[in-house]
């Protein structure tokens, strides 16, 4: 691979007698990467077939020797498992998560560390995903509904804008932050053939700036994961660097140590802080994957409600005012709860999901949406999707959605079709084909094993089929 001079001279100076080897490792494969989602669980035969390895640092993560491609596999479009790059499953691992937190993916798309977030979260809590970039948003999206996640927003929004409407809200924040992407170079050539000096200086400045809003939304006691797919210092242990130099309520934690992972190089900042040999850097010529930084970081010091208050009033000082009412100006009328339709809340019933009605909302064209409790107003915000999408109400119908037969159970839905993965009837359901199979009549699940690909209208045995056409396999 042709590197860039300027690259190439900067990188002998960090590696030193390491460089040759570095060079050498753009020609060394490692094979296809998977990561199992928790809210789905494969079952051990599938593992075992194919002989899988687990990947060290991410449990539920593995390495597939096989040759055939695990995309084409109706597991996958079951939301079985994601593939993914393995030092990219790092940062999700290394946040603490547990059942019931408030998380955010402050640059999310396209979702395979949200959805491993989600997994951890475990259906309770609430995973906030946000993307600077609409058109990014939509693989986000297919991701995180495909994954069956219920406990999800997804915004399409600045971080000085969440910063006013979330400061101090959350336990764990990560920023994956855009980078100059070094440690993809093998991956992606192209990358290379983009790289410069400036553009490294470029993004050291927006990620100072992503850290410093992320920072403001982090509760006391809670955790910051900044992590880059980069080698530069500039981007990587300087920017942690700024970030505790500007705020003494971080410290810098320890993360693991794995076989071939490097520790963070406190020679590489301006500084010298000792501390930043915490974080971790994966080299892609000494561990079977890409190139990976990352380092965490908690909130510490003060009394909870006090902090949160000053951050959020620092936020809003520093950019978004709150409009001050006019003179003489009424406050609006409050909505009313509206009843929901008697079709939709049968159907509801009939999937068993723990539904209160103040969580449901209906929104535009008639869609109706379940949301995480606890969410502040996100009134001023550009929501992609607001919870988990149910479905449509149609007049004196309700017709479900994907989204709502991905996050379901087998066992949830009393009339279902189960189709071994080798049936042929899979390949046509999720082509957008009708099928055959005898049983009651109406809406159906169809699904793959024990796991939902989506819905079909029976009559007589003939299954309509339902499946979103956006998500039709080639």
């Amino acid at each position: 691979m042709k590197l860039p001079e300027t690259y190439e001279k900067k990188m002998r100076r960090l590696l030193g007698e390491d460089y040759e080897e570095y060079l050498s490792s753009f020609n060394k494969k490692y094979g296809q990467t998977f990561r199992i989602n928790p809210l789905k669980k494969a079952p051990a035969e599938f593992l075992r077939r194919l002989a899988a390895s687990p990947v060290p640092w991410c449990e539920g993560g593995y390495y597939c020797e096989k040759e055939e491609r695990l995309s084409l596999h109706p597991y996958y479009h079951g939301g079985v498992y994601y593939l993914q790059e393995p030092c990219a499953m790092a940062p999700a691992s290394f946040l603490p998560v547990k059942p019931g937190d408030r998380v955010l993916d402050l640059c999310a798309a396209p979702g395979g560390k949200t959805t491993a977030l989600a997994g951890k979260l475990g259906g309770r809590g609430v995973i906030v995903a946000n993307d600077i970039s609409i058109s990014r948003c939509k693989a986000l999206l297919k991701n995180m509904e495909m994954a069956g996640v219920r406990n999800g927003m997804i915004l399409c929004e600045s971080s000085e804008k969440l910063c006013r409407v979330f400061a101090g809200y959350f336990d764990s924040i990560l920023v994956d932050a855009p980078c100059s992407g070094e440690g993809m170079f093998r991956k992606e050539p192209s990358m290379a053939e983009r790289w410069s000096e400036e553009a490294v200086e470029e993004y050291s400045r927006i990620q100072k700036e992503l850290l410093r809003q992320a920072a403001c939304m982090v509760k006391p006691g809670g955790y910051l994961l900044y992590s880059t797919c980069t080698y530069s210092p500039e981007e990587n242990e300087q920017v942690v660097e700024t970030l505790l130099e500007e705020e003494g309520a971080f410290s810098l934690l320890e993360l693991p140590l794995f076989s071939g992972v490097d520790e963070g190089h406190p020679e590489w900042s301006l500084s010298g802080r000792e501390a930043l040999k915490r974080c971790r850097r994966f080299w892609n010529h000494k561990v079977e994957g890409e190139g990976q930084f990352a380092a965490l970081l908690q909130k510490t010091g003060g009394e909870e409600e006090k902090m949160a208050d000053e951050e959020e009033e620092k936020a809003e000082k520093a950019f978004l005012p709150r409009r001050k009412k006019k003179k003489g100006e009424r406050k609006a009328p409050e909505k009313k709860e509206e009843r929901l339709p008697r079709e939709m809340e049968a159907f509801l019933q009939d999937c068993g999901l723990p539904l209160q009605k103040q969580n449901l909302i209906q929104r535009i064209e008639e869609r109706a949406f379940l949301l995480p409790d606890g969410l502040p107003s996100l009134e001023g915000l550009r929501v992609v999707r607001s919870g988990l999408y149910l479905g449509d109400c149609k007049k004196k119908r309700f017709e479900p959605s994907q989204a709502l037969a991905q996050a379901l159970c087998v066992s949830q839905y009393g009339n279902t079709v189960k189709l071994s993965a080798q049936d042929e009837r899979v390949e046509r359901y999720l082509r957008c084909e009708t099928i055959e199979a005898p049983g009651e009549d109406g809406w159906v699940l169809v699904c793959v094993d024990d796991y939902p690909l989506g819905w079909g209208k029976r009559t007589g045995g003939v299954i309509k089929n339902k499946y979103a056409p956006g998500w039709r396999k080639q």
